[in-house]
């Protein structure tokens, strides 16, 4: 009798436990759906993690927790006051980046895992310029940003197994460009995208105005010889699908949009360009290269009700969330 007292209770407590461990495995199934979200093994350990950057300005390498990391990059590369869903997706990818550039990294990284140039990677603020910067906001946006970074650390997205060249810029014209079209290179989930939001932006248009000495000092390496009415010195130009200049033909030479942005400190190659008899002035829509993720557009999405994973998924095509 004592037995069959035993068994039953044995049995009784199967029954309660079994149905928890399938409520629980449901939960998981459910979640992973819903977000998107993959399940991928990954030997990570973010919490142990440690992330070595090169000072641009001092080549010294200082080694540091990816938490602290992250920290300084979102810090140095977007807008604290911007939506923490688009913060999020910046963590993200920025997070992605680092992974990607450990992985392609050139020999003048040396031991470092990446650098804090914002041209070549992404930029880095360390607390002292954090602080600097923000001013008697630092408090609020450094607890803003960590919280942000405490909900998404573990996530990174990826194309095919591999790590994706997350690149970024800060607005677009209203489209993003293609990385084959900006860099040469083809890469399927940077792609051409909509980003409608960024063309509200009041730093969407910007000019720049130059003398006719000033046009000609800025292409002096190009070799151009400059003759006849300037009125005429521009003979064709060439557009992407999106709007971006591809070329210029200025006096029988051929040059690249990207390479006129940089000659004339524009803050995109998407521009016009009139001549009214004495100066030239560059009239020019977004800012920065246009390829991957427009910050501006995220925090519209944002604002809109997209999440973090929307947003992603949105610029960068066919990736997924690890």
């Amino acid at each position: 009798m004592k037995s069959y007292s035993v068994i039953c209770f044995f049995l009784a407590v199967a029954m309660i436990i079994c149905p928890l461990f399938a409520v629980e495995k449901a939960t998981d199934t459910i979640s992973t759906e819903l977000f998107g979200i993959s399940e991928y093994e990954d030997d990570t350990d973010t919490d142990t993690e440690t992330v070595r950057v090169m000072s641009t300005s001092s080549k010294n390498i200082t080694e540091m927790t990816l938490k602290e990391y992250l920290t300084g990059v979102i810090a140095s590369e977007i807008n604290p006051a911007y939506h923490e869903e688009a913060i999020k997706a910046q963590i993200i990818a920025s997070h992605t980046l680092l992974m990607y550039v450990s992985e392609h990294k050139s020999d003048d990284l040396g031991d470092a895992d990446i650098s804090d140039s914002s041209a070549s990677h992404q930029g880095f603020l360390t607390v002292e310029e954090q602080k600097e910067k923000w001013g008697d906001n630092y408090e609020a946006y450094r607890e803003k940003i960590e919280k942000c970074i405490d909900e998404v650390i573990d996530l990174t997205l990826k194309y095919n197994d591999e790590y994706i060249n997350a690149c970024f810029h800060s607005l677009s014209n209203g489209k993003t460009e293609n990385a084959e079209d900006v860099w040469g290179g083809e890469y399927p989930y940077l792609v051409s995208v909509s980003s409608v939001g960024d063309t509200l932006s009041p730093s969407y248009e910007s000019q720049v105005k130059v003398s006719t000495k000033e046009f000609k000092d800025a292409l002096a390496d190009y070799d151009i010889s400059f003759e006849g009415d300037a009125e005429a010195w521009i003979e064709s130009i060439t557009n992407t699908d999106t709007g971006m200049v591809k070329t210029i033909k200025i006096c029988g030479t051929q040059i690249k949009g990207t390479e006129i942005r940089s000659a004339f400190s524009l803050k995109s190659s998407t521009f016009t360009v009139e001549y009214d008899g004495e100066s030239f002035t560059f009239t020019v829509h977004g800012y920065g290269h246009g390829v991957g993720m427009s910050q501006y557009g995220a925090d519209y999405m944002a604002r809109q009700g997209s999440t973090y994973d929307e947003i992603l998924k949105h610029y960068y095509t066919g990736a997924e969330i690890i």
